[in-house]
């Protein structure tokens, strides 16, 4: 695959957010900032949990963990979604790192230009069996610092996906509700998460848009700066 289509996917990442910045590794010199699929990170992951920690020791354990799970996963994701459904690609997230430093995790770089093509359901499950890859090498590393089990990642991923997915209906307002209804009940299956978790996006018959409500709670209220989410679960629910 050329580097223009690459460069495309680039661009149209950093349109989504300035932090979710790509390029290409040309350097074979190693990077000790990198994570990756491949090889180890513990280092990098037990000095982000403890950035995290120094930054909001008042938070405790729930936040400096969610927080955590939250950076090291949340490039893939939006790559995958951006790159399929802007693009009609997919890059191959296992040759794909991402850029630590001081208890942030933002940009991103490729190895190499290998690039999958087809239609949005294939596209979706080649994504969701690497993302599926990816994800549960950084939960078992992070796992090894503080207790991080696959059901607590489980809904961690599923409103990270659905969020996004509704992010993309405001980028995209060409898809329909239905259309990203139809496309969240894809990823799911390909994350191998319960299909129960589409029930967290409804129709709002006043605004005829989706709502997300949360089933996971980001514990960013437990800094001294924080406060609940509006779709935060720990909020008394409100008609839509």
């Amino acid at each position: 695959m050329s580097l223009a289509v690459f460069n495309d996917i680039y661009q149209q990442c950093e349109q989504i957010s300035p932090y979710l910045k790509g390029e290409i590794l040309v350097s074979d010199r190693p990077d000790s900032s990198l994570i990756s699929y491949h090889g180890s990170n513990l280092a990098n992951i037990r000095s982000l949990y403890q950035s995290i920690k120094l930054q909001s020791p008042e938070a405790g354990q729930a936040y400096w963990l969610t927080r955590s799970w939250d950076l090291l996963t949340w490039q893939p994701l939006y790559v995958a979604i951006t790159a399929i459904y802007h693009c009609q690609v997919l890059p191959d997230l296992c040759n794909m790192s991402q850029r630590h430093q001081d208890g942030v995790v933002a940009g991103f770089c490729f190895s190499c230009t290998d690039c999958d093509t087809g239609e949005y359901h294939q596209l979706v499950s080649v994504a969701g069996q690497q993302l599926l890859t990816i994800f549960e090498h950084f939960r078992q590393e992070l796992d090894q610092s503080v207790r991080c089990r696959p059901r607590f990642v489980e809904h961690l991923i599923a409103d990270a996906l659905l969020s996004r997915l509704l992010l993309l209906q405001q980028t995209n307002p060409e898809f329909s509700a239905t259309f990203i209804r139809q496309q969240a009940v894809l990823w799911l299956d390909a994350l191998s998460l319960s299909d129960e978790h589409i029930t967290k996006i409804q129709l709002s018959p006043i605004t005829n848009q989706l709502v997300f409500t949360r089933s996971s709670c980001c514990s960013v209220y437990k800094t001294v700066t924080g406060q609940k989410c509006a779709n935060c679960p720990k909020l008394k629910q409100k008609s839509v």
